[in-house]
């Protein structure tokens, strides 16, 4: 058998994901916390790439990294996800999802240098869509095929957010996306399939899963993408928030 050695980028990838110390490189931004000032960590499956990120193709390289690093809430604004994350966040603290765009400006979740709320993925590259694998990502990962570049980061990756999780203790673990309950569960050491929970908002049910049997308390909800499946209303993220708040209670991070 011959083994294609991996190119610099790619050893490069891989080196910085295995590596704990350079684990807040490899997410999006916010304040992990620690046990005496807990966060909420909202995990996503992985990245996007959206129509707003197309538009903003006309900057410059340096621009758009130096706006990435800082991840400010106004940036944040610009991306569906988000907008419903901090509608999310906003629910969670006792507030209306209407009124998100007060909360971020207030609470400035997972911009840096702000505190209290922790943004990441499972999974590192950023996809188009959740089956997209192209040349670009394959060249960087030196993964020709996204289920062998994903079963990979479960080995390598998932090690070091668990070990992250236990070290920071957050007061809430949020994994959107159910088609992943098993990899959210994992991380945050839970055992068992929780208890499903059903909401039904204008006849359409979603549903969620919590738990507090593992390291840290986790909800695993939809996705917040605005799609037919996901939290694509007010009155469906309200809801939501009020089962976790019912299950597990939520402490305003410190």
């Amino acid at each position: 058998m011959i083994v294609t050695p991996l190119s610099p980028a790619a050893a490069a990838f891989r080196n910085r994901v295995e590596d704990e110390a350079a684990f807040l490189t490899t997410c999006e931004g916010g304040d992990p916390g620690s046990p005496e000032n807990r966060s909420i960590w909202l995990l996503g499956i992985e990245p996007g790439w959206s129509l707003a990120d197309e538009a903003a193709d006309t900057e410059t390289e340096g621009e758009r990294a130096a706006k990435l690093e800082a991840y400010a809430v106004e940036l944040q604004l610009e991306w569906l996800f988000n907008r419903n994350a901090f509608k999310l966040l906003c629910a969670l603290e006792g507030g209306d999802p209407e009124d998100f765009r007060a909360f971020a400006q207030r609470a400035r979740p997972f911009e840096r240098g702000s505190t209290g709320y922790f943004k990441a993925n499972l999974f590192p590259e950023p996809c188009n869509k959740v089956g997209e694998w192209d040349a670009h990502s394959a060249a960087k990962t030196g993964f020709t095929r996204k289920d062998d570049y994903r079963a990979w980061l479960r080995e390598n990756r998932f090690r070091v957010m668990k070990s992250w999780i236990e070290r920071c203790r957050p007061c809430l673990v949020i994994g959107t996306g159910l088609t992943h309950i098993a990899d959210f569960l994992e991380i945050t050491g839970t055992t068992g399939t929780p208890t499903v929970h059903t909401i039904t908002v204008n006849g359409h049910a979603k549903r969620l899963h919590v738990a507090t049997n593992g390291m840290v308390p986790v909800a695993v909800i939809p996705h917040l993408s605005g799609g037919p499946h996901s939290l694509n209303s007010n009155e469906a993220i309200r809801l939501i928030a009020e089962q976790i708040r019912s299950e597990i209670g939520v402490e305003s991070p410190a």
